[in-house]
């Protein structure tokens, strides 16, 4: 990739960010109080986690052992566990990262 090709994508990611963020304060409110809306409030952090979850997942190349994958289930259950006894998916992220680099290097 170029650095215009970057820098493109950079302003573009920047914008998508804030046009969603700044979104709902130019809605009026009686499009915000839909119950399609409220239902996504919900739910988001949820598909957020199970995105995370589906693209982090990496299995065994050969000649590697089951560390990788071991390590890596355990941290997810400590994903699950604190996203459903915290609501937080900052936290439960974190934990995540935490506990696959804690638990890979128990294991190794």
């Amino acid at each position: 990739m170029s650095l215009n090709d970057i820098l493109i994508m950079f302003v573009a990611l920047i914008l998508g960010t804030q046009i969603c963020r700044f979104l709902p304060e130019f809605l009026p409110k009686k499009v915000l109080s839909l119950p399609i809306l409220q239902k996504l409030n919900k739910m988001l952090p949820l598909v957020i986690m199970v995105l995370l979850l589906l693209t982090s997942l990496t299995f065994p190349k050969s000649g590697e052992g089951p560390h990788l994958i071991l390590a890596q289930t355990l941290a997810l259950l400590c994903v699950l566990g604190s996203y459903i006894w915290f609501k937080n998916t900052f936290l439960s992220v974190a934990l995540g990262i935490l506990g696959v680099n804690v638990f890979l290097s128990i294991l190794s």
